[in-house]
Order: structure tokens, then sequence, then C-alpha cells
């Protein structure tokens, strides 16, 4: 069941990735191939995307849960656009129809508007993630989404990068992902490529740094990045 609140939101994630490191790391020792320690690796970081999206999707949820006003507000825009083709309708809807303004929708209301499906949404990008609060959240839960640096949304957007190249291993996810890494933004993180592009993530994530490997850095720096939106 998911969490409604942004800090059980949070501590559910800390725990997963608190989680997903000790397995890791322990699968890292254990193993002393080459190719099982890239396996290893790639599981690793493909469960770090799956993680992060669910916490952004949750976190979302868990914000509108705690102010749903702009959720209402939209519903009724989107009504009265619908409504605009249609001017018998709409002079009708005027007459005689109004909102019922909530101020907190229940949950399962709730997650009929923001996720009739029951499946989470995937986010291309973290701008994809901020055009989503804005969608959904008032102002002041918004500016939690957009305060991130550069640096930390960079680390969101290479950890959905890599996500989506060792899921589907296209050259357009290749590509991609190879965009990602070549950002100014990371160069300080020691995460960035050089000239050369990366053929194999795998590869380029199990290689050692800073005493662990780029997926273990990865990982701190994505939790760091996530812990800055609901602190």
């Amino acid at each position: 069941m998911r969490k409604i609140d942004p800090e059980g939101v949070w501590s559910d994630f800390a725990d997963q990735l608190a989680e997903q490191a000790r397995f890791y790391n322990s699968s890292w020792g254990a193993l002393t191939a080459v190719q099982d320690r890239k396996i290893a690796t790639e599981n690793y970081a493909l469960t770090l995307g799956v993680l992060f999206e669910g916490f952004a999707n949750d976190l979302i949820f868990a914000y509108a849960n705690r102010d749903c006003s702009r959720v209402m507000q939209h519903l009724e825009t989107s009504v009265r656009e619908a409504l605009q083709s249609n001017q018998k309708a709409a002079a009708a809807f005027d007459s005689f129809a109004e909102f019922k303004s909530q101020r907190h929708l229940t949950k399962d209301e709730l997650k009929t508007v923001l996720d009739p499906s029951g499946r989470n949404t995937s986010f291309p990008t973290y701008a994809a993630i901020e055009g989503r609060a804005k969608q959904w959240l008032i102002a002041a839960h918004v500016e939690r989404f957009t305060r991130l640096i550069a640096q930390q949304k960079a680390i969101i957007d290479l950890t959905i990068a890599f996500r989506n190249n060792l899921a589907h291993r296209s050259k357009s996810s290749l590509d991609r992902l190879n965009d990602v890494l070549a950002l100014g933004a990371l160069h300080p993180t020691g995460l960035r490529r050089g000239v050369n592009r990366v053929q194999q993530a795998g590869h380029y994530l199990k290689s050692q740094m800073n005493g662990g490997t780029r997926a273990t850095v990865l990982a701190g720096l994505l939790r760091a990045a996530a812990y800055e939106i609901v602190r």
C-alpha cells in the first residue's frame, strides 16, 4: 500500500535504497568474474531507476493528498475547456451546475484522478517530473521539485537514462545515455564521460572510483537529490 504522506514516502525510498546497496555490496564481494560483477551492477542500476520512478509518483501523490486544491482547479479547467466546443452544454452547465470545491479528496478519489490505470507514470526526464508536479500541486509544493540544482537534476536524468538503456538495450536509449553522460553538470561527480562514447552501461558503471563503483556513487548522489525534494 502506497504511503500518503511525504515523510513516509521518503522513509520507504531510503530503506529500499539501503537494502539494495547492502545486496549489491554483498553480491560484489561474493562474485569474482568480471561478467558476473557487470550483471550485478546492471541489475543494481536498473533497480535504482525503478525505485526512483515509484518514489517520484508516490511523492507527487502524497503532496497532492496534503493539499488537493490544485487538483480541483485543474479538473474544473479541463471540464470548462471541453465544454467550449459545445455552446449549449456550456450554457446549461453555467446555469444549472457548479463545482464542489473540496479542500481534501479521499485517497481513492485522488488516485482515480492522478493514477486511473493503477500504474506509475514513466518519466523520460526530470523536467517531465517537474511538469507533472506543476500540473497537480500547489506552488509551495512545486517549489520543492524545482529547487534542485543542475547537478542534482542531471543525476536524476542519468539514473533514468541508465534505467531505460538497461531495460531496452536500444540504440536510441544508448544515444540518450551518452547525451546525459556528457552534461557539464556531472563533471564534479566523476560520472561524466570523456570524449569517447560509452558502449556498455554495465562496464561503465562497474568501474572503480572513490572506493566503490560508479554505480555506488550514482546511488549516493541519487539519494541526496531525492532528499532535497522532501527535506
